[in-house]
């Protein structure tokens, strides 16, 4: 089965920055492009992984970046909990689902000092890799990590609620405002061991369910964007049948902030970029090419200089 696969493109909400490039190839394949000149690349030889990676091509819009995270994580948990035997892993968590339960709680005890949003994405792989070989894990961490502040925060912690939900929706998920603005409650979940979403707030990385161009796609939210959407449920009172961003009116206006502060974040970084380009031009117009003086600073004669 062939599936639409885009390269090319760089969104940020309200620019495409590049154009995109669409072919249609088998979810293998994508899999294969997506850890082309890597060393997990061998991984996808495995038949539990082929069901990862190809669930992932099928599923995802732009799945490249879901399927690099998925595989190396999955290695990174096979050589740290399972000696590198992935088969025998998989094996004795199908036969109890509590071995599994329990290699994943071994695998974040390694790594309490991370923060929350980075144990989700450590913990993405091994949990799709159980999940879809019938394994009936529960995808809430059971650890507890300290956040840092994210870049969608003020620096006193006091941002609109709404507004950094909003913003912390478009970081790294691959959302467009046209997918968040149909999201309900009952969109959000873990898969299952039929590859079906879950409906449950505590997993971890959360999965969100949408729609793209009459498909129905997943996507994955960080543990921040995720404690940031229970907070704001629990505040508004939401329920299953509820949009996520309110009414069109509502949403319109976040919307606006969002696509004001998606300009300055551009505007800021293209001045930085155009600063720090001219500081470096400018020292090596005063100075040289580098090195060009190491010999006259260190009173050695130039074997490069012409007699």
């Amino acid at each position: 089965m062939a599936i639409r696969y885009e390269t090319g493109s760089t969104y940020f909400p309200g620019y495409q920055t590049a154009e995109s490039i669409v072919e249609f190839l088998e979810p293998l394949e994508v899999a294969k492009r997506a850890l082309r000149d890597r060393r997990e690349l061998t991984l996808l030889e495995v038949e539990s992984i082929q069901k990862v990676v190809e669930f992932l091509a099928i599923n995802t819009v732009k799945p490249d970046q879901w399927i690099r995270n998925a595989v190396m994580t999955i290695e990174r948990f096979s050589n740290e909990i399972l000696g590198g035997d992935l088969t025998a892993g998989l094996k004795k968590g199908q036969e109890d689902s509590f071995e599994a339960e329990m290699m994943m709680q071994r695998y974040l005890d390694l790594h309490r000092d991370l923060t929350p949003v980075q144990i989700a994405s450590l913990v993405l792989g091994p949990k799709l890799w159980f999940s879809l070989n019938g394994v009936n894990i529960d995808w809430k961490n059971n650890i507890k990590a300290e956040g840092r502040a994210h870049i969608a925060n003020s620096k006193n912690g006091n941002f609109n609620p709404a507004v950094r939900l909003f913003l912390l929706f478009l970081c790294g998920t691959g959302f467009e405002y046209s997918h968040l603005k149909t999201l309900k409650l009952k969109d959000f979940g873990r898969i299952g061991t039929n590859g079906k979403l879950v409906p449950n707030l505590a997993s971890s990385p959360l999965v969100i369910e949408f729609e793209q161009d009459g498909e129905r796609k997943i996507t994955f939210l960080g543990e921040e964007a995720r404690e940031a959407m229970v907070n704001y449920i629990v505040e508004n009172q939401l329920k299953s049948e509820d949009f996520l961003f309110g009414t069109p009116e509502e949403f319109q206006k976040l919307q606006d902030i969002a696509e004001k502060r998606g300009r300055m974040i551009i505007d800021s970084v293209n001045e930085v970029n155009v600063t720090l380009c001219s500081t470096v031009g400018n020292f090596f117009k005063e100075w040289g090419i580098p090195g060009r003086n190491f010999f006259k600073e260190n009173n050695l004669p130039d074997p490069f200089e012409k007699k």
